[in-house]
């Protein structure tokens, strides 16, 4: 029997490089909820990992 592993969900995140916005689409991982009701986590863009954190609709890199 294989072990069940929840679907992977990319979410948008809002890369902001010289005033130009871009967003893109990643896994973000170890999600934490802290007392401000803002989300936190973690992605990999270019081959870093970036911490980013729950803006409205999009994720930003913090």
């Amino acid at each position: 029997m294989s072990i069940h592993k929840p679907p992977i969900i990319k979410r948008p995140i809002k890369i902001q490089n010289n005033g130009s916005a871009k967003i893109v689409y990643r896994v973000i991982r170890n999600i934490q909820r802290l007392k401000n009701s803002s989300e936190l986590g973690t992605a990999t863009i270019k081959g870093k990992s970036c911490m980013v954190r729950n803006q409205g609709v999009y994720w930003v890199v913090v």
